[in-house]
């Protein structure tokens, strides 16, 4: 099935989210997480993936009520656990960065097969044309 147009710029933001996972995934396979490669990580979540967040929180308080609300929870929970473990990185214990690549990862399949299509069935037209207007009128992320 094809992702609704109003959609699509929030799945492609899925794309600097993998990019992301890879970049810290190789950091702690290579052991060379530094105090510099965490800043990096640091930047590029605050500036590409935390915006997303907030652009998503339009569709999930859309969603409540509508009978997905597991979806609503786990979505949350998962951004919620994300900026914990971005919080409590540390160039000296890569665990927490490992756990939010991994996160990272199965979020985005998350969202692509399950919480996307609930919302592509669920969500009326005016709801996904205000996400649609937010995520085009959101700050580009620092290159």
């Amino acid at each position: 099935m094809r992702r609704d147009l109003r959609l699509r710029e929030l799945s492609r933001d899925h794309h600097h989210a993998l990019v992301l996972a890879r970049f810290i995934q190789a950091m702690c396979v290579r052991d060379c997480l530094t105090e510099d490669a965490l800043a990096i990580v640091r930047e590029r979540f605050t500036s590409e993936i935390v915006p997303h967040f907030h652009i998503e929180e339009t569709l999930l308080s859309a969603l409540e009520g509508a009978g997905v609300d597991s979806l609503v929870e786990r979505t949350r929970s998962e951004h919620a656990t994300m900026l914990r473990l971005l919080e409590e990185a540390g160039a000296t214990d890569p665990s927490p960065l490992r756990e939010l690549a991994r996160l990272l990862v199965e979020h985005v399949r998350f969202e692509e097969r399950e919480l996307y299509p609930a919302c592509e069935e669920r969500l009326d037209e005016a709801t996904l044309d205000r996400v649609a207007h937010a995520h085009a009128h959101a700050p580009e992320p620092k290159a």
